[in-house]
């Protein structure tokens, strides 16, 4: 996003919204308590006391909640509103707010924004979108891949004739034909990378007409045991799709959770988990990398707000890896049974040795 104006120490923030990957930073960011003042519309009567109306006006909401649906391009902030517009009333009345690409808004936090938070809303911005192929002989599955979750596009069956049928060669050809002309539709959507793959030739063959028919795609090809939504879920866990797609957090988390349940099998002391647990290894500066669900640093409660807080600078101060992802993406859903929060530690730590640092 761009930082428009920052007030003398860092009071309040001016930003003009310009990505999805903006509304998940802010996501992230906003607290309840905090300030946010933009234009929204609103029902409100009418100047001569007749029916509603709606009208676009300019209102500061006091944070209560917010929420950020994947893939809609926008985030909607729940509070009261305290200050607005006199002659409609609006004032101390509860409203939600709709922020999208293109709004600016500004953020006030009454004991100021942290640097570290000035410089979220700086570095955060567009990183692109990947495109997962999963292909076989009996069917096809897209699914779209970004920094804030991961969505199945869409599921086809081949339809294919059997091996002993004259017209399978053909029907092969338009089967190919018909994936390849799905992946390009789909990398409108500011697709960067695509990634085939699936058991066998047949990707090879997909991905031959691919670069013939769009030669500026950044094409992977991987390996999967199946086609269709299985081979996506697979893909999701294999190391050359971790390789290719470094950048997105939801396959960074996958990576790290599966290292994770490797070392709690092998080293149970090089693992922690949940706020507790976590945050007695960051006291001691143990940290090698943290996965923490948005919903964990956004909580309402303070106090794991504040524990999240705490272990999220203390990660940054050893220079600990940082992954943030969605409770309701697939390896949010597991973080979320471990307490919503996990650590791989650069060494050993005791039980008895964290409970002496709690």
């Amino acid at each position: 996003m761009r930082v428009v104006e920052v007030s003398p120490k860092n009071r309040y923030v001016k930003v003009l919204v310009e990505s999805e990957e903006d509304l998940w930073t802010l996501k992230t960011l906003l607290r309840p308590g905090d300030l946010v003042e933009g234009w929204t519309t609103r029902d409100v009567a009418g100047r001569l006391g007749g029916e509603k109306e709606r009208r676009s006006i300019v209102v500061k909401l006091r944070v209560e909640g917010v929420e950020f649906q994947p893939f809609t391009g926008k985030l909607r902030i729940f509070g009261v509103v305290v200050e607005g517009p006199e002659e409609y009333g609006v004032r101390g009345k509860h409203h939600s707010m709709v922020v999208a690409p293109g709004h600016v808004i500004r953020l006030e936090r009454m004991e100021g924004w942290s640097e570290k938070a000035v410089e979220r809303m700086k570095s955060s911005g567009p990183k692109g979108k990947a495109l997962i192929v999963s292909v076989d002989y009996d069917e096809y599955a897209l699914g779209l891949l970004s920094a804030h979750g991961f969505k199945v596009l869409l599921e086809e069956s081949s339809g294919l004739p059997g091996k002993g049928d004259p017209r399978r060669e053909e029907a092969v050809e338009e089967y190919v034909d018909r994936v390849a002309k799905a992946i390009v539709e789909a990398t409108r959507e500011d697709v960067r990378v695509v990634v085939v793959t699936g058991p066998g030739h047949l990707k090879h063959v997909v991905v031959e007409k691919l670069r013939g028919s769009a030669p500026a795609l950044k094409i992977y090809v991987d390996e999967a045991s199946m086609g269709g939504v299985s081979g996506l879920r697979e893909a999701l866990r294999r190391p050359g799709i971790l390789e290719s797609l470094r950048e997105f957090s939801v396959v960074e988390a996958e990576g790290v959770l599966e290292e994770f349940m490797g070392l709690v099998v092998r080293e149970p002391e090089r693992v922690a988990y949940g706020l507790e647990d976590v945050r007695s290894v960051a006291l001691i500066g143990a940290l090698r990398h943290v996965v923490v669900l948005d919903s964990t640093i956004s909580s309402l409660d303070d106090n794991v707000r504040a524990d999240a807080d705490m272990i999220l600078s203390k990660a940054e101060e050893v220079k600990a890896g940082i992954t943030i992802v969605p409770e309701d993406s697939p390896p949010g859903e597991r973080i979320k049974r471990l307490g919503g929060i996990i650590a791989i530690l650069r060494y050993p730590v005791p039980l008895e040795a964290r409970r002496l640092s709690g």
